[in-house]
């Protein structure tokens, strides 16, 4: 499992991998220490996880949970909700994953404490979907100290810190935590594996402030993909950075069709429609940017959501278009991605107004939905919908 460690850090993603699973097969085995195959099922998981091997991981969570049952030890049960969260949000499932960084913070300190920053980070990312800064900011600067401190995880904690800091205080507050960020080097690929996401934002962000750096961000994601034989997420990443790069329409539609975590096959189709639309492709803009704002609605980011439909209105498409129902059956509950989204945020307590704006749509829209909503779901409170949406997260 050492081993397996080493070639992470040195930005060897495929013999890291296969490393892991060599180790949690030999775990299986091992007999003179009973904590070792359920730490290394944990760093399979861990590594599944942050690559975006969704059915591995889920094998992989599932086996170290029945070890600790079987074997009778509790020590990384907090470990063990913590993997389940970020697999959750890896796969959209934002309000589940909440749930449970929330249950690791509340864990006894000596339990969980090397991984509580990771808690917080799930934490703060998630109150940036749904455009509460304030949330947002206190979990930061937690993440922050956390951070200079030289943290386990300090990529994740430092990662979160920059994209906070652009969205409260914009670009200019952000670029000095970036460029510590992008220093070449060992400290830049490990963010591009902590989250591939991150080499696409990067190299967006780099474009028009010094594009030898944008184009080093992009180089460094390819360096990764190749090493890693290919991985989805490794290889749509680059992709993704490629085509902000070079404009390249290809990479950045094969980013959006292969990316394993929704919220970034979203970004890459808003970046695919932002293109379209510069080169004068208002339609296809429009389709692209609708399809954009539909995948944004299943990773719960309400935020991002709010800015695909100002694009589309300023491509002089109504703010609504999401309300197309999709297949019976097909969304959270059965819902449609609107009436999904409607009905989290009145589920969260929000009133119609609060939740009309967050959505951009109007209090009359959102009434209209939670009655859809209710009729649905056979149900007829806020209340009732509040424990069906927490029963329907777990």
């Amino acid at each position: 499992m050492q081993s397996s460690m080493e070639k992470w850090v040195n930005g060897q993603p495929k013999h890291a991998l296969n490393l892991a699973r060599e180790a949690a097969r030999r775990g299986i085995h091992c007999t003179s220490e009973w904590d070792v195959p359920l730490q290394a099922e944990i760093w399979l998981a861990t590594l599944t996880i942050t690559l975006r091997q969704h059915g591995e991981a889920e094998r992989s969570i599932a086996t170290a949970e029945h070890s600790a049952v079987v074997t009778g030890n509790h020590r990384h049960q907090a470990v063990l909700t913590l993997l389940r969260a970020a697999l959750n949000w890896n796969l959209g499932r934002v309000s589940t994953a909440l749930e449970q960084a929330r249950s690791v913070l509340g864990a006894p300190e000596e339990t969980a404490k090397s991984w509580k920053p990771y808690a917080r980070v799930l934490l703060a990312l998630g109150a940036l979907r749904r455009a509460d800064l304030r949330t947002a900011g206190a979990y930061a600067r937690q993440a922050a100290m956390d951070w200079a401190l030289g943290n386990t995880h300090g990529p994740a904690c430092a990662w979160m810190v920059v994209q906070t800091t652009e969205a409260e205080h914009g670009a200019e507050a952000a670029a000095p935590l970036v460029d510590q960020l992008i220093s070449p080097g060992q400290a830049r690929e490990r963010l591009l594996l902590t989250d591939p996401a991150a080499a696409a934002w990067l190299a967006r962000f780099m474009v028009l402030r010094n594009r030898r750096n944008a184009e080093a961000i992009a180089v460094t994601a390819r360096t990764l993909s190749t090493r890693s034989g290919g991985l989805p997420a490794l290889e749509a990443a680059a992709r993704h950075a490629e085509g902000l790069v070079h404009r390249s329409a290809a990479d950045l539609l094969f980013a959006a069709d292969h990316h394993p975590d929704p919220w970034a096959a979203a970004s890459a189709r808003e970046d695919l429609g932002v293109m379209l639309a510069a080169q004068g492709s208002s339609g296809r803009a429009v389709t692209v940017l609708e399809h954009a704002a539909a995948g944004y609605l299943t990773a719960q980011s309400s935020r991002d959501v709010a800015r695909v439909q100002r694009r589309l209105h300023r491509l002089g498409r109504s703010c609504d278009h999401a309300d197309r129902p999709q297949e019976p059956g097909t969304g959270i509950l059965g819902l449609t991605k609107t009436e999904t989204a409607v009905a989290e945020l009145v589920a969260l307590g929000l009133s119609n107004a609060q939740a009309a704006q967050k959505l951009f749509i109007s209090r009359h829209t959102v009434a209209h939905h939670l009655r859809s909503i209710f009729k649905k779901l056979h149900i007829s409170s806020r209340v009732e919908l509040a424990r069906t949406w927490m029963e329907s997260c777990r």
